[in-house]
């Protein structure tokens, strides 16, 4: 008989007799019913995070100095530009949530590739390829435009070098 088949008999036997445990039953209830409740409890919390968010935007809206859409994007330039990013803090009294905290280059390079800090890498991988496709010397056969395309592309590259870098010193 071969290994496969016999590692597979002997998996159905132990789940078999697992199955028939009383304990095993109620324990797997007993941990169903607490993801539940963990699963409700988060959902609640996000709820009211996002509640006090769109609070704070129509607050912002209200006061003059906040963007016309809630895109994180906007969010962020707003705070960078009223002075918060630098440490100052302005008049207005400031939200819940803190936020992340990005040195001005990785902000600069995430601005260049259009993208909101905090993207998973994947995303930010995924940008770049996009960017240096549209943007790749090759496409252009007039010097001027040839050398333009150079130079961006060489600004997405150094922008992506930076993320990278900054999320795998974050990791450690």
């Amino acid at each position: 008989m071969s290994i496969p088949r016999r590692i597979g008999r002997l998996a159905s036997g132990l789940l078999s007799n697992i199955q028939e445990d009383e304990r095993v039953r109620e324990r797997l209830r007993t941990g169903r019913e607490r993801g539940e409740t963990l699963r409700g409890a988060f959902e609640a919390a996000l709820r009211g995070a996002q509640e006090e968010l769109r609070r704070s935007e129509e607050r912002r809206r209200a006061e003059g100095g906040g963007p016309t859409g809630s895109t994180f994007a906007g969010t962020r330039n707003t705070r960078q530009s009223s002075g918060r990013a630098s440490g100052r803090t302005s008049g207005r009294t400031s939200s819940t949530f803190a936020p992340l905290k990005y040195p001005p280059n990785v902000l600069s390079a995430y601005d260049r590739l259009g993208l909101v800090p905090g993207v998973p890498m994947d995303e930010v991988d995924r940008k770049r390829r996009e960017l240096v496709k549209r943007f790749h010397p090759d496409r252009f056969p007039d010097p001027d435009k040839r050398a333009r395309a150079e130079k961006v592309t060489a600004e997405i590259n150094a922008a992506h070098d930076t993320i990278e870098r900054h999320a795998s010193r974050k990791s450690r």
